[in-house]
């Protein structure tokens, strides 16, 4: 997969409806999460699946830290050219032993992936390793295509809440987060929230 990505990664942030994409998914965050609340800016965030890193470009200036990973070595060194301040960009597996010793032990408050779920080979299982990811009251988010038949691309939103269910997040919540224009058809996208036991419901 990785290699199929690094075949889009010059020329990816030149397209107007990938910008597009990433602006409505940060304006869906924002009202999920309010991202750019105060609180946000000593927290830790991960970008799985961060690609050129448009949505981290717009995350980054409200949080203490963000971790974008991507297989896609091509698609990384775009995002590394950019620059941006309290971004730590990472090409590999981030459920990879040596990766995962260079982003330290200390969780998550918030780990999002944009139309990534939705390629992975094992979606549930992907979920439930990031779902261990993530500090108590940790939020997951994600953004996918609505699957559109037998095709075997996008998920639905049942999928999805099972998906989170299943990795134990609570308050899970799937919907229609926003659509894209393609050929004369609105193509809709999902989007999924769940989030871990705070520390109280813990003790």
């Amino acid at each position: 997969m990785a290699e199929d990505w690094n075949d889009y990664a010059d020329g990816w942030d030149d397209s107007s409806d990938v910008r597009l994409y990433a602006d409505r998914a940060f304006a869906s965050l924002v009202s999920t999460v309010d991202i750019r609340a105060p609180v946000w800016k000593s927290k830790r965030v991960l970008d799985f699946g961060c690609g050129t890193g448009l949505l981290a470009e717009k995350v980054a200036p409200y949080v203490g830290g963000l971790i974008a990973v991507d297989t896609s070595d091509k698609m990384i060194a775009v995002l590394e050219r950019k620059k941006l301040d309290r971004v730590s960009a990472l090409c590999g597996d981030i459920f990879d032993d040596a990766l995962r010793a260079r982003i330290g032990p200390s969780g998550f408050d918030l780990i999002y992936a944009s139309s990534v779920c939705g390629f992975l080979p094992d979606y549930e299982k992907t979920v439930v390793s990031l779902a261990r990811l993530l500090k108590p009251g940790g939020r997951f988010v994600q953004w996918d295509w609505l699957a559109s038949g037998d095709d075997g691309t996008g998920l639905t939103m049942g999928r999805i809440e099972r998906a989170l269910g299943k990795a134990g997040l609570q308050s899970v919540q799937a919907g229609r987060a926003f659509s894209m224009a393609a050929n004369g058809t609105d193509l809709p996208v999902l989007i999924g929230v769940g989030t871990t036991r705070s520390r109280s419901s813990l003790d």
